[in-house]
């Protein structure tokens, strides 16, 4: 059967996906060109060792700039911007935090062999950074890098709690339709910030139940939630309370090691 011939919006938007793959090629090697001994570069300079034309890497670098990613002085000479620090630090937090949450997440793993995870929120959802498998045949399985909205879910309440009330107002204006579900979700939220944990079963998955406690860094901003996940079917009572203690001890302990003194 012969191929049918591509429609002009097709075409486009594979010549869309494909420039912006360029561009994007064009912008890392641009940024690949600064480093220790070379902070500075001038357009001409950039050009010649890119490759790049100079009439298409001027609008590269305009929206370099934009981003905060370069910045340009009046000389019309490129640095790297200040948005290299903020996106330095969270990656360095992230490394931080893993490696001094797996210590305390194999501990609570070993206490009570369930699934244990750590969350962090990036924009307006709920990514999981890490985990620690329980060893039971039936068990919680996720994946690194698993996501979802921020108010779905234990880990991800406990995330949305760290965020101001004018924050979590309008974040539930712009995910949640419905005002009675806004108003059940501000009120779970209340009672995350009074209790200091939370606790979901059905939620993100119908046949698990989780409980997840905050992790605070050394100014009391909540950075991450710690989280105890298992199969609903063992959800009993007993151990719900045994995760309740053990998931808001090693959030608690986490914390301490992480700089927090309450």
């Amino acid at each position: 059967m012969p191929a049918q011939p591509q429609t002009a919006a097709e075409s486009g938007d594979r010549n869309a996906v494909r420039y912006k793959g360029e561009a994007i090629a064009r912008a890392a090697r641009v940024l690949a060109l600064f480093g220790p001994t070379r902070r500075e570069r001038t357009l001409a300079e950039l050009a010649e060792a890119s490759g790049v034309p100079k009439a298409t890497l001027r609008g590269i670098l305009d929206t370099l700039v934009g981003h905060g990613l370069l910045a340009v002085d009046g000389a019309a000479r490129y640095r790297l911007g200040y948005a290299w620090l903020r996106l330095g630090d969270v990656r360095r937090n992230q490394l931080n935090i893993r490696e001094s949450a797996l210590p305390v997440m194999r501990q609570i793993r070993d206490a009570i062999d369930e699934t244990v995870i750590l969350s962090l929120k990036v924009g307006e959802r709920r990514v999981h950074l890490d985990y620690v498998e329980s060893t039971q045949s039936i068990r919680r399985i996720t994946q690194i890098g698993h996501e979802a909205p921020l108010h779905v879910g234990a880990a991800g309440s406990v995330l949305l709690a760290g965020l101001s009330e004018a924050e979590i107002d309008a974040y539930m204006g712009r995910t949640i339709t419905a005002d009675d579900a806004r108003d059940a979700g501000r009120r779970f939220v209340a009672a995350i910030k009074r209790d200091g944990y939370a606790v979901v079963s059905g939620a993100v998955n119908a046949q698990t139940a989780a409980v997840a406690a905050p992790v605070q860094d050394h100014s009391g901003r909540i950075i991450a939630a710690l989280t105890i996940s298992c199969p609903r079917e063992r959800f009993t009572r007993d151990l719900e309370s045994r995760c309740i203690a053990l998931v808001t001890g090693g959030a608690r302990q986490l914390s301490r090691t992480l700089g927090y003194a309450p």
